[in-house]
């Protein structure tokens, strides 16, 4: 919860190489944003921290799927998170994906559940897969996915 607004940390952290995940997170954050009553950060997995995780009161994570699991910067964050390992429950969270196609793009989506549920965190919505780049309608629905999100904090 911010001190100072009152308000509950929603962070975004994503991985994208393409571009098209980028989009995804562009999206849900502003979905959040326009629902309100959510600080909302957005990060690249290059920039996200340790600290970051502990701050937030919501984590989403996204990353394209390779090979059915998370691209490998993903993973070293998720990794890397050992250091906070069991200091993160009873924050919530929820996942999302872009993939090639719906099958390997699940066992992707799982996997970063998998992550959170790892560390404590309550996944309060299902994860979000686009296959290939996100046409006008999916980013939509990507808004919609952040405005759920916002509402349940």
């Amino acid at each position: 919860m911010n001190q100072e607004t009152g308000l509950p940390k929603l962070l975004i952290v994503y991985y994208s190489k393409t571009g098209n995940t980028k989009k995804m997170a562009e999206a849900i954050a502003e979905g959040a944003k326009e629902f309100g009553q959510v600080e909302v950060i957005l990060k690249s997995v290059e920039d996200a921290t340790n600290q970051n995780l502990l701050k937030a009161d919501c984590i989403i994570l996204g990353s394209p799927t390779y090979f059915r699991l998370p691209a490998w910067p993903m993973k070293k964050f998720i990794d890397e998170s050992i250091e906070v390992y069991e200091k993160l429950h009873a924050k919530k969270g929820a996942v999302f994906s872009s993939a090639g196609d719906e099958d390997s793009g699940a066992y992707c989506i799982e996997a970063l559940k998998n992550a959170l549920e790892e560390h404590g965190i309550e996944i309060i919505e299902d994860g979000l897969l686009i296959e290939e780049e996100p046409t006008e309608e999916e980013i939509e629905k990507c808004k919609g996915f952040g405005a759920k999100i916002a509402e349940q904090l």
